[in-house]
């Protein structure tokens, strides 16, 4: 089901291809529509993430109505919007979260995916609310593609989500999801978010994940305030010397024991360069030109670096994201926060929209999986699974790893850069 799925998807990027190489011509001399777009529904949350503190700014009060949400989307401004994420907080948490995502099918004539991060720790509303938007997109033909958070096996993942029962409550979630797959098509998988607290169970983790025949993603943990409130907690779970190499080595050897075409792998291999080379971006971005972020209060921003540039309460979106003195904090991003962002969110979408560097990944993915065949796996005495030092020591970086991490340039959870099972990157970004 899943190659099925993704040819499906493949004949929809081809189409458009043409438009795309145009459109990343004409955003080198003016702004563009957004073609992709990130709305926090609410912060409010059924967790309490170590590494993640937009549970503690969880007003239910201050998210927008469905009707604030209605007029919002009714703007001109998403005309072109062809990938949508849906997150928080938990998305699941708000009862009309079914009716939000019918109207960004209804309002957005170009979406061609929409995807949900969710926690899936409490399964009686998550698998009805999921259930109810994989019937939706499969009438509205649109992609669906959906991740149960998971940071842990067993009560690892209920220390970092500070929940009991944890991953029994997210297991069932997981459970109806891959049961629900039998008869609809949609993109299942999990996510982890890896920082110091669990690094050492990131094996455990990808064990389970192929035992239980799940995709997974791997994302490394950033500090943003925008997306997750969380950058006063840089100091204390941002991995720095040792706890770097490991997790540098842990996405190389994603990059080389995965398949070469899982578009994953451009993620993986960026997280590993920016390690080694002390945070410096190489990397595209669709943000860059054309996405945008939309919190719930309705703060409007270019992406996870941004400061806030209007309010769709108080203005049309479309002006809010076009005026001059907005499009000129976009530009002072792109100078001063792009070169050091850390950010993987719908890095893949830009996989299309700029093949040279996705060419670039091609050949030296295929570099690295011959590296990593010829070297040796020692397994150190009463070695456990995971890596260790001396696992580590044998593949050095090619260059000093970074002690000292740029502020800000490391961030965080929600797995926004998340690709679809067993899909090239082509396939499993939702190129706009």
């Amino acid at each position: 089901m899943a190659q099925v799925y993704a040819a499906k998807y493949i004949a929809k990027a081809a189409l458009s291809a043409p438009r795309d190489f145009v459109r990343a011509a004409v955003a080198k001399y003016r702004p563009l529509h957004p073609t992709v777009l990130i709305f926090h529904c609410t912060f409010v949350c059924d967790a309490r993430c170590e590494m993640c503190s937009n549970w503690t700014r969880g007003d239910r009060k201050s998210d927008m109505s469905l009707a604030e949400i209605e007029e919002a989307f009714s703007s001109n401004l998403w005309k072109d919007v062809e990938n949508a994420s849906l997150s928080g907080g938990e998305p699941t948490t708000r009862n009309d979260m079914v009716d939000i995502c019918r109207l960004m099918v209804d309002k957005f004539p170009k979406l061609r995916k929409l995807t949900i991060n969710t926690t899936g720790l409490t399964p009686h509303r998550a698998i009805p609310m999921l259930t109810k938007v994989v019937e939706m997109c499969h009438e509205r033909n649109v992609i669906f593609s959906t991740r149960v958070s998971i940071d842990g096996v067993g009560e690892m993942h209920g220390s970092v989500r500070n929940v009991r029962r944890a991953f029994e409550k997210a297991g069932k979630t997981i459970a109806a999801m891959q049961e629900l797959q039998k008869t609809r098509k949609f993109n299942f998988g999990i996510s982890s978010t890896i920082f110091s607290r669990n690094l050492d169970d990131a094996d455990n983790i990808l064990a389970w994940a192929k035992k239980e025949k799940l995709d997974i993603v791997f994302n490394m943990v950033r500090f943003t305030d925008a997306m997750l409130g969380n950058s006063d907690l840089e100091g204390k779970y941002r991995p720095i010397g040792l706890e770097e190499q490991q997790m540098r080595r842990f996405f190389l050897d994603r990059v080389r024991q995965d398949p070469l075409l899982d578009g994953q792998n451009y993620i993986y291999l960026h997280y590993a360069d920016m390690i080694s080379n002390g945070y410096h971006r190489t990397a595209p971005c669709p943000f860059q030109t054309q996405g945008v972020m939309l919190n719930p209060n309705g703060d409007v921003f270019f992406c996870e670096n941004s400061e806030v540039v209007g309010n769709v309460r108080d203005d049309d979106p479309e002006a809010i994201y076009f005026r001059d003195t907005a499009q000129a904090h976009r530009r002072d991003i792109r100078d001063e926060k792009c070169p050091t962002c850390l950010s993987p969110c719908q890095m893949n979408v830009a996989a299309i929209k700029q093949v040279v560097p996705y060419a670039r990944f091609l050949v030296r993915a295929s570099l690295e999986k011959r590296r990593g065949n010829s070297l040796p796996r020692p397994v150190p005495p009463g070695g456990t699974v995971g890596h260790d030092a001396a696992a580590i020591s044998e593949d050095p970086p090619d260059r000093p790893v970074a002690m000292q991490a740029n502020p800000g340039a490391l961030g965080g959870a929600a797995g926004y850069g998340e690709l679809t099972p067993n899909e090239p990157a082509a396939a499993k970004a939702d190129i706009g």
